[in-house]
């Protein structure tokens, strides 16, 4: 955990916390003072984890932990009232749904769904990969992206979800398939903050997917290419909270992140600018205030930071690195 000084980008370190194995991934509540992350010991244990955040002193404490039932959890989140938490996990080709009590403990009570199939890539593709779970920006569904099966889940929250009741969030019984192209690998989805628009970045064919959004319903308006190389490694996606601009991360080759402009009325992109990173640009982040973006690069083994310029979209350096070792993911609190 990293305090941060917006006016001049550095940062101190006031804490840390060990005992979750490779937190790949996290995610907070609306306060800011709870944070949930993943955690997997190369297959040993695979966790969810809630945490209390005190924001003076910038400590962190455990609350707990719950299994997932589902090996290698990749992507934390929480329902829209904040009464559940569910993960993707890679490995298992599953979604954990978790109840919470008041207190931000992950319950025992959780409801596991099993997905199946396979796609083309025999090296990527030999079985389901939830690699995305986020709910639509009205609350009312779960997307969940399967890289292995080249495909996009759509659940209906239930009718009448029950704090404490982990199997009463989904509507199963109404989930809809939108099958992606095949070998695409679909990894993560984010919304414009207008809600009426859905971007999703695919990790094997190197595109990135606009569709437009309206209850329910998505219907794909554009695909470009994001990464030339086709080098498999699209990773990490997001939308600007102003609306104006959408980053894409890709490594493998020519590691960077992609700057695109939207168009406001259709929601299209075109590409303005790339910004090279450090090895391995994983994960992103962009600050509340718009001015910087942060990106984990794992194998130069440190966080970039860079200044985000607001009107045109543009990044730039500001060599103010963060050294660690090989992150995994970042987020500003």
């Amino acid at each position: 955990m990293y305090r941060f000084d917006g006016q001049t980008a550095d940062v101190d370190y006031p804490c840390g916390l060990r005992g979750i194995s490779n937190p790949a991934f996290l995610t907070s509540d609306s306060t800011g003072n709870r944070i949930y992350a993943i955690g997997d010991d190369e297959g040993k244990s695979s966790t969810a984890n809630a945490l209390l955040f005190d924001k003076e002193s910038g400590l962190l404490s455990l609350l707990n932990s719950q299994s997932t039932d589902g090996e290698l959890p990749i992507y934390i989140t929480l329902s829209p009232k904040e009464y559940f938490v569910l993960t993707a996990n890679y490995k298992g080709g599953s979604i954990t749904v978790f109840s919470q009590d008041k207190k931000g403990k992950l319950q025992r009570d959780t409801k596991i769904i099993r997905f199946a199939g396979n796609g083309p890539n025999k090296k990527r593709q030999e079985q389901s990969h939830l690699h995305c779970v986020t709910f639509t920006p009205d609350g009312k569904f779960l997307l969940a992206t399967d890289l292995g099966t080249d495909c996009i889940y759509l659940f209906p929250i239930g009718k009448r979800p029950e704090a404490g009741k982990a199997h009463s969030l989904l509507d199963e019984s109404r989930v809809v398939r939108i099958q992606m192209d095949s070998g695409s690998g679909p990894r993560h989805i984010c919304f414009h903050p207008n809600g009426r628009f859905a971007y999703l970045i695919s990790e094997l064919s190197g595109k990135i997917t606009v569709f437009s959004y309206n209850e329910g319903k998505l219907e794909r308006l554009q695909t470009i290419v994001c990464d030339p190389f086709v080098a498999e490694g699209n990773a990490d996606i997001h939308v600007s909270s102003d609306g104006k601009f959408l980053y894409a991360s890709k490594h493998l080759k020519e590691d960077g992140i992609i700057v695109y402009s939207i168009d406001s009325q259709k929601g299209t992109l075109v590409q303005i600018g790339f910004q090279p990173t450090g090895l391995y640009p994983r994960s992103f982040a962009i600050s509340p205030d718009g001015c910087y973006l942060a990106v984990v690069c794992r194998d130069a083994n440190c966080i970039q930071i860079f200044e985000r310029n607001r009107n045109t979209g543009l990044l730039k350096n500001t060599g103010k690195n963060i050294r660690l070792e090989r992150p995994a993911f970042v987020k500003f609190l």
